[in-house]
Order: C-alpha cells, then sequence, then structure tokens
C-alpha cells in the first residue's frame, strides 16, 4: 500500500491510497519462512485488492505491526483485526502521549521496534536482521526524516550493526533540501540503499531513485530483496 503506483503495481491493477502497507518475508537460519505485515493503510478492501493483484496471501501472517496511530497507517489492520485476525500476533504502538517505552523485539520475526520522539503519535520504526545487516522500516516520519534517523542511529551504534536499506516514508519534498541531503549522506555512509515510499513526494522520490540508481520510483508493487 503506497500513495503511488509502481509500473509493476500499475500493470497488475493495482490501486494506491494515501498510507502504507508493506509486507515482509524472511527466512531464518533453520530454513523456516516468516511474514509480517507492517501497517496495512486506510482500507481494509484496498489492502486486499492489492494483494490479491500482486499475488500475495494475506493468511497465515506470523505479526503484523503498527508504526504510528494515524488512519492512514492502522484502519486497514484494525478492520482486519475485528474481521479475520491472519496473524499470530499484533503489535500496536502505545497509546498517544503514553510513554513510549524502550527498544522492544518481536517473538515471531526477527526485527526490533524503535522508539522515536513522536509524543502524540508514539511512531515507531523496525529494524529488520538480514544477511547484509539491518534493514530501517520508516513509516511516516511525522516529526522529520532527522528525528527518525537520530534514532535509528542510536540504536545501530548500541548494536553495533550494519544498515543494508532504509525503506519507508521520509515525510519530504524536493522543498526539503536539507532533509533530502541528511538523508542521502546518512545513507551513503552507512552504505545503505534507500527506498522511498509514503510521505515522499513523486518529485523526492525521483531525486532519491536518481541517487541511489534505483531502476523504477517505488510505489505500490515494488519489491525490494536484501540477500
Amino acid at each position: 500500500m503506497d500513495d503511488l503506483l509502481a509500473e509493476e503495481g500499475a500493470s497488475r491493477g493495482a490501486l494506491p491510497a494515501h498510507g502504507l502497507g508493506l509486507l515482509v518475508e524472511c527466512t531464518l537460519e533453520d530454513g523456516v519462512k516468516r511474514r509480517l505485515l507492517v501497517d496495512g493503510g486506510p482500507s481494509r478492501y484496498v489492502l486486499e485488492h492489492n494483494a490479491s493483484a500482486l499475488g500475495l496471501e494475506l493468511k497465515a501472517l506470523d505479526a503484523a505491526v503498527a508504526c504510528l496511530w494515524s488512519s492512514h497507517h492502522v484502519a486497514a489492520l484494525l478492520d482486519l483485526a475485528r474481521h479475520k485476525r491472519p496473524w499470530r500476533s499484533l503489535y500496536m504502538p502505545p497509546l498517544p502521549k503514553a510513554k513510549p517505552g524502550g527498544p522492544s523485539r518481536l517473538r515471531e520475526f526477527p526485527a526490533l521496534l524503535v522508539p522515536m520522539c513522536s509524543p502524540v503519535y508514539n511512531e515507531r520504526a523496525l529494524l529488520i536482521s538480514s544477511p547484509r545487516g539491518y534493514v530501517a522500516v520508516v513509516a511516516c516520519s511525522v516529526y522529520g526524516v532527522e528525528v527518525a534517523l537520530r534514532a535509528l542511529e542510536t540504536i545501530l551504534k548500541k548494536l553495533d550493526g550494519g544498515l543494508a536499506a532504509i525503506v519507508g516514508g521520509f515525510n519530504l519534498s524536493t522543498l526539503d533540501a536539507y532533509g533530502l541531503r541528511l538523508l542521502s549522506k546518512y545513507a551513503k555512509r552507512r552504505g545503505a540503499e534507500v527506498v522511498p515510499l509514503h510521505s515522499t513526494s513523486l518529485e523526492a522520490r525521483e531525486k532519491l531513485a536518481r541517487t541511489f540508481g534505483l531502476e523504477e520510483v517505488p510505489g505500490v508493487g515494488t519489491e525490494v530483496e536484501v540477500a
């Protein structure tokens, strides 16, 4: 789920919607495959339509994570929870204005929830383990990409881990030259790919896609493999 369609999504009849929804799959060292839904967008119906159009299953999920209390991130998840609950565990953010607490690991998936300085929305990022290092998933960067990067860097230093990619919503447009430059420099210094999605304008996505050598502007239908 994303605000924009990638070529793959458009060719398969997927739909854009203002929000974010990511299906993450991994294979553990013992060969067991795990599946995680991150957010889901504003509509269960659009989420289910896009999953069907792209040949993805929304069944037998190991877990689902909501990154922040905003309807275009949690509405589809809440609707699924009322009707189907296709996951073993659902991780919701602390209630608005509640103390966010510290980082916490998912039980069912090799990922760490990272709280950000987000006093109203209690936004959280994800650090997902991969053979090349961590993959950071940032949902919206409500309080700015600088806040998101600072939170990620604080945890990465404690983990003494590398960063393979940063995926998600960066709250950026080309009017924010400082934010774009900051994200690009940080990712290059860390040796990480950047995949811009929700809350990143089309022009900003195009610029980041050129900077990081992406084949197309990311959106609904984009598939990212980190191996």
